[in-house]
């Protein structure tokens, strides 16, 4: 009986992914044709929304293929890869082992209201940002940039830099637990915005265990960011770009959260989701977790996850009883917090340099490909800022005719003074996001423990990717961010056009101190800073090898060539990227610009 219970079980899982994949099939089919439509009104709106869809949709539909072709089963035992050695690690400030050893920050965090309070700043900002980017001042400068704009700065040169400060000084899902969208979509799904009311609205459907990983975000990460390349919207652009985007995000996790349990979109699909789990790992701040696993293992209510008839249950499926203080998965809701019976539920903060999350004994291979896309992205921007790399991209747009394909992409921005030689073309770009795993792969192969190894390795890689990609946008936040206190009064940007910034009390602070905004760089003492923060990341990657070495039983110079090789690849970028554009200067080369230069005359690029 129970053998056809089971049967029944998994024939009714299997048609459920079946259909799950039909209809992101048919999604993407409608969002391609509606981007198709797009062209040929050559209507922005219609074409940015599109593509932004018809990606996201492609992306779901081809991983879950490629799951499936490599996994028969319908559990999510692929993801995980196990070390020989059993081992915790694990590590708490001697000053204050816990966030909620303040009686302050306990207090707050039992309040039902105290999440409420948490999202509505950003909820407030954001929607400020989405209307001024409609609305507001369009134009762009000679470079390519928008000045003036509250939407576009705000969102480019503080927020999207502070996600990644966000590791070093806190926890990268910090900003999960205030961002706005998810806000909305919970308040919408739980009926209301802090009182518990038990029935949820919407269909509730589970997303199939299988596919529970995060390759869908960071796949996604990385073609968001093709699309921010594309359309200059991070330089930051035409502002209504940007407001498409944040509009987008809002809509496909609202229409999730209908559809799908509590935060599925945040597990799985968000385009952070990636980023800021795997800097996560490695943040001196970690994440909900047991006091106490052995009271967890006894309790029989579970209410952490369940919920009560007081308070929800964990939202992102993240169970308390971790074997490190950082779980990526969490992502701060705190409804653990509440709804803990035995006050069982800690938010410890680790001793420097607060590696312990990656080593665990039951690593994510999921987790360990994701690295590498994400690195892969980070390579995209630093090297994509060297001559070297316009003349190929230039090249490779006009023969493979990209460039007519990209011309097609963009109706109406011309008025706002846009334009596209084709960059970044797909084929290269792809490429140089392929660079880490190029690296990785055959050195993971040559350990005859090629899934063990190939985790471990890209587990070590964490510093690395968490230090370049802070790194590659410090330029716009030392160099531009004090622009957005000019357009507190001046959202829409009406007020000041590109060409007067100079003349505003902050545009002179920034002309004063080196930067030059106008020209996308900044002052020239930023390109040490990012040195500074590139072999931060090597060191820490290195520190973290050894320990992972021992952990997984893989000796050290496997790690040696990935961490080193890409280490200097980035010293060396950066440093030929913020070189001054001057020909004249004893060492130009036309491939990587001044290939030795005083540091004094550096410029570093947006």
């Amino acid at each position: 009986m129970e053998a056809l219970s089971f049967k029944y079980k998994e024939k009714k899982i299997r048609n459920f992914t079946q259909k799950l994949n039909l209809g992101f099939l048919l999604a993407s089919l409608v969002a391609g044709i509606s981007l198709w439509l797009g062209t040929l009104i050559k209507n922005i709106y219609v074409v940015e929304f599109s593509l932004l869809f018809f990606t996201t949709f492609l992306t779901v539909l081809f991983a879950n293929l490629v799951i499936d072709r490599a996994y028969r089963g319908l559990s999510n035992e692929w993801i995980y890869v196990e070390s020989p050695r059993k081992v915790v690690i694990k590590t708490k400030c001697e000053h204050r082992p816990s966030l909620f050893s303040t009686p302050l920050i306990s207090k707050l965090f039992k309040k039902s209201w105290a999440h409420f309070l948490i999202v509505l700043p950003s909820f407030i900002v954001f929607y400020v940002v989405m209307a001024a980017g409609i609305v507001g001042y369009q134009r762009l400068n000679q470079v390519g940039l928008n000045l003036v704009n509250f939407a576009s700065d705000i969102s480019w040169l503080f927020w999207f830099p502070l996600l990644w400060l966000l590791t070093w000084v806190a926890n990268g899902r910090v900003w999960c637990q205030t961002c706005p969208f998810s806000g909305q979509a919970e308040w919408v799904q739980r009926r209301h915005p802090w009182k518990f009311v038990k029935n949820k609205l919407g269909l509730k459907l589970r997303w199939p265990v299988k596919y529970s990983t995060i390759v869908y975000s960071a796949i996604g990460f990385s073609v968001l960011t093709w699309v921010e390349e594309f359309y200059g919207i991070g330089g930051p652009g035409v502002p209504l770009l940007t407001s498409v985007v944040l509009i987008y995000i809002a809509a496909l996790e609202l229409g999730i959260a209908l559809l799908f349990q509590d935060r599925t979109f945040c597990r799985t699909v968000c385009p952070l989701s990636a980023p800021l789990a795997i800097n996560t790992m490695i943040s001196p701040l970690g994440t909900f977790t047991a006091k106490d696993p052995e009271v967890c293992r006894k309790c029989t209510t579970k209410d952490c996850m369940k919920g009560n008839d007081r308070t929800h249950g964990c939202p992102w499926f993240a169970s308390p009883v971790s074997v490190n203080s950082s779980s990526p998965f969490c992502g701060l809701a705190s409804d653990c917090y509440k709804a803990c019976p035995h006050g069982n539920i800690d938010w410890p903060v680790k001793r420097f340099p607060w590696l312990d999350g990656l080593f665990t004994t039951r690593k994510r291979y999921d987790i360990a490909v994701s690295v590498l896309i994400l690195l892969g992205v980070t390579f995209f921007q630093f090297f994509n800022a060297l001559p070297l790399y316009s003349m190929l991209d230039s090249w490779l747009n006009h023969v493979t005719g990209w460039i007519d394909v990209a011309r097609s992409l963009g109706p109406g921005l011309s008025v706002y003074g846009w334009s596209t030689t084709g960059y970044p073309n797909p084929l290269d770009y792809v490429f140089l996001n392929s660079v880490p795993f190029l690296i990785v792969v055959p050195v993971a192969k040559l350990t005859r423990k090629y899934r063990l190894a190939f985790t471990s390795i890209s587990y070590s890689l964490v510093p690395l990717f968490a230090a370049t990609i802070l790194a590659r946008n410090l330029p716009k936040l030392l160099g531009g961010a004090l622009l957005i206190l000019n357009e507190v009064t001046d959202p829409a940007g009406f007020g000041v056009h590109n060409s007067q910034i100079y003349s505003t009390f902050w545009g002179h602070v920034l002309q004063v101190m080196g930067s030059n905004p106008s020209g996308a760089t900044a002052e020239w003492r930023v390109m040490p800073l990012m040195e500074a923060v590139n072999l931060f990341g090597v060191y820490l990657a290195l520190r973290a090898a050894k320990t992972l070495s021992e952990i997984d039983e893989i000796p050290m110079k496997y790690y040696y060539v990935p961490i080193l090789a890409l280490g200097t690849a980035f010293v060396l970028i950066t440093y030929w990227m913020c070189s001054p554009s001057s020909p004249s200067l004893p060492f130009y080369n036309e491939y990587l610009g001044n290939v030795l230069y005083n540091p004094l005359q550096a410029q570093p690029p947006f």
